[in-house]
């Protein structure tokens, strides 16, 4: 069966990207490959718009591997990290973090508010040994959009760099590159790339990326400066995932037909529908109207409704659905709509859900 995946990564892919993960055979140290990584990591840079201040580096792995990689390497010996934290992937931040024993400072909110620029502008005049800030742009524990473009002209003020996860948002949500201070960006090939998992990436500010050289490493495998500088002389330190590479390069074929802002309105589009369609349910969503992302959408669960009970009537109709984490799963699930799909996908979501309700015994709206 085709499900329609409403969980936020992997998404749903075309055909032409999964049909290239059927490849000959290739040596990953051959020029053939080396062209398809170089392809990759130019039409990243390109699609993003960073321009010649920018690079791409590559890493075999989930996205938590690129978020990894950066923090160990980009916080110097003797610097702190400031996180901001107001979901599961802040907190994954700080426990990379103190996994690598560099100082972290963590400015903490509950997760359906967005961080506050004059927290992190209070926090930075206090914390001289502070060098970095990270946070998340959209977090995915509940979909709130954090506001990236003050939080770095904030750190920019205090000479400070910024690192930004944008896993679920980078070509579904507006990010500027060329914002001063930012100079690290991950993401991965399975979420608003519309790839298959397996490729995380580093979007880098080439300065940046040079100002690692020398520095003693973290990670062996993690290491930033060392994926970037070989990749750069199309070579490649470990092995790499050969054929999803392959993909990756046809989803971002399929993006640059798009365009990027014709998917960011598409996803906006496909928000629309399904939260007008779930509002008129009687479902509540749960993340202030101003603070919700393009991409996902948390819903409170019905009274007398459990998590478990709606996933099953939705993935009977070919739907899935994606729980909330940790307590949230008690009260709420989430709802993504990157991917492939449509607004008219959309209309046929809140229809699931309006059978899934009736079969349950709820009555709507």
């Amino acid at each position: 069966m085709d499900w329609i995946l409403l969980n936020p990564g992997p998404a749903n892919t075309t055909r032409s990207v999964r049909e290239a993960l059927v490849t000959p055979d290739l040596c990953h140290r051959e020029p053939e490959f080396f062209r398809v990584m170089r392809s990759c990591r130019e039409r990243l840079v390109r699609l993003a718009g960073g321009g010649a201040e920018w690079s791409a580096v590559l890493f075999a792995g989930s996205g938590t591997a690129a978020v990894e990689a950066t923090i160990a390497s980009a916080v110097p010996e003797g610097g702190t990290l400031l996180v901001a934290d107001n979901g599961v992937y802040g907190d994954r931040m700080v426990r990379i973090a103190r996994a690598h024993r560099i100082p972290v400072e963590v400015v903490a909110y509950d997760m359906f508010t967005p961080v506050a620029p004059a927290d992190v502008d209070r926090l930075l005049a206090a914390r001289p040994d502070v060098t970095h800030v990270a946070l998340i742009h959209h977090e995915t524990t509940t979909g709130v959009l954090n506001p990236v473009e003050e939080i770095v002209r904030v750190a920019a003020r205090h000479g400070r760099r910024v690192i930004v996860d944008a896993m679920s948002s980078l070509f579904g949500e507006p990010l500027d590159l060329g914002l001063p201070a930012l100079d690290f960006v991950m993401a991965s090939a399975n979420k608003c790339l519309q790839g298959v998992p397996g490729v995380a990436f580093v979007l880098g500010r080439r300065s940046a990326l040079e100002g690692l050289a020398g520095r003693p490493p973290r990670s062996v495998y993690l290491d930033v400066h060392n994926h970037w500088t070989l990749q750069e002389r199309d070579n490649t330190p470990f092995t790499p995932a050969v054929q999803v590479l392959h993909a990756m390069d046809q989803a971002l074929v399929e993006l640059e037909a798009e365009t990027v802002s014709r998917r960011i309105e598409r996803y906006a589009e496909n928000a629309r529908v399904l939260r007008d369609g779930m509002t008129a349910l009687g479902f509540e969503i749960l993340v202030p109207e101003g603070a919700r992302s393009r991409i996902l959408t948390t819903f409170r669960l019905p009274a007398g409704v459990g998590y478990d009970a709606l996933h099953d009537a939705m993935k009977r109709r070919g739907y899935i659905i994606y729980a909330g984490q940790g307590d949230l799963r008690t009260y709420a699930f989430r709802v993504s709509n990157m991917g492939t799909l449509t607004p008219a996908d959309m209309k046929g979501v809140v229809d699931a859900f309006a059978a899934s309700l009736a079969e349950l015994g709820v009555r709507t709206v």
